[in-house]
């Protein structure tokens, strides 16, 4: 499992609390307009969460910016497991496992079935 914070989360981080402050807005004040509590917006900022892109669309809005302008500068990345990374969750699937067999149906398939 990914052990936060990590380059990823800590430079998000900076730059949401650096666009809170350019903003004049407590981490209280942001959290209530976003509809968060108070601990998520320090852990954010601290990059001890991995937020979804809802709530990052959120925050954005509650700042008036974008989430362009958020990630503006972020370089980090995050490299696949199979390339060194960890694992992002216990059961993701990466490239020690086989894909699950696809389920999309092929064309002659379906003009076989098309016929019966």
């Amino acid at each position: 499992m990914v052990k936060l914070p990590n380059a990823v989360t800590k430079a998000l981080g900076t730059k949401l609390r650096s666009y809170r402050e350019l903003a004049q807005k407590s981490q209280e004040q942001l959290a209530h307009e976003a509809e968060v509590e108070r601990s998520r917006i320090s852990k954010l900022e601290n990059g001890h969460i991995n937020p979804s892109l809802l709530t990052l669309a959120t925050l954005c809005h509650c700042l008036g910016i974008t989430p362009a302008e958020l990630f503006e500068g972020v370089t980090a990345t995050q490299p696949p497991a199979s390339q060194g990374g960890e694992l992002r969750r216990r059961n993701q699937a990466h490239a020690e496992k086989s894909p699950a067999p696809s389920k999309a149906v092929d064309t002659a398939h379906r003009a076989k079935r098309s016929k019966v």
